[in-house]
Parts: C-alpha cells; sequence; structure tokens
C-alpha cells in the first residue's frame, strides 16, 4: 500500500517557494523539477490572484493542487502544461472559483543485470 503524505504551506510561504520546498524534500527530485517550471507560468497567469494550495507525495506520483479565485487561466496556457506534464486538471469550483491540479507521475527505480 501506498503512503501518501499531504504539505501545506507554511505560515506566509507562497506557492514558488513551497512547490520548491517540497520538491526539496524528495528523494528522487529530478522528475519533478517540471513542477517548479509549471508553478512559474501559473504564478504568472495569476497576476496576484489570492489562491490557496497543497500537495500531496507518495512515492509514484506528486500532485500541487491550486485553488484560486477571480480569472481563469488562459486555456492555451493549461494545454501547454498538459503537454509537459503527465496529467493537468483545471476546472471551476462552483463557487466562482477555479482549481488547478498538476500530476507528475515519478517513474520506478529500474535495476538490471548485466
Amino acid at each position: 500500500m501506498q503512503k501518501i503524505k499531504t504539505y501545506k504551506p507554511e505560515e506566509n510561504e507562497d506557492l514558488r517557494s513551497f512547490v520548491k520546498r517540497i520538491i526539496a524534500e524528495q528523494p528522487d527530485r529530478e522528475p519533478l523539477r517540471i513542477i517548479e517550471q509549471l508553478v512559474e507560468i501559473t504564478i504568472s497567469e495569476l497576476k496576484k490572484s489570492p489562491c490557496q494550495f497543497f500537495a500531496t507525495v507518495s512515492e509514484r506520483q506528486m500532485t500541487v493542487t491550486i485553488h484560486h479565485s477571480g480569472r481563469p487561466i488562459d486555456e492555451r496556457m493549461v494545454w501547454v502544461m498538459g503537454d509537459h506534464i503527465d496529467r493537468v486538471d483545471y476546472k471551476p469550483d462552483g463557487d466562482d472559483g477555479w482549481v488547478l491540479t498538476i500530476r507528475r507521475d515519478i517513474p520506478p527505480l529500474i535495476v538490471t543485470r548485466r
């Protein structure tokens, strides 16, 4: 059974710092670095809109969920993000807000015999 850990931001921690901190804590950081770039795109699209966020991490994937209000992110940017990551979901929350979910799968360590 996979152990899933949920991360929440520390007091006054912004989205960029939060994602960098979470990735730095993971044993296999390299496949997760793309999330940092996609968060940069998200931040530029949000244009100071307030947002709440959290992350979940297991040995097989990392997911960052961002809830924001205001203008939606340009759908073309969401498509670009989707081209560079394992899964991106973006949908209205039904309460004048939006939820962006970015998931990166972590490939298993492969051991081969010679």
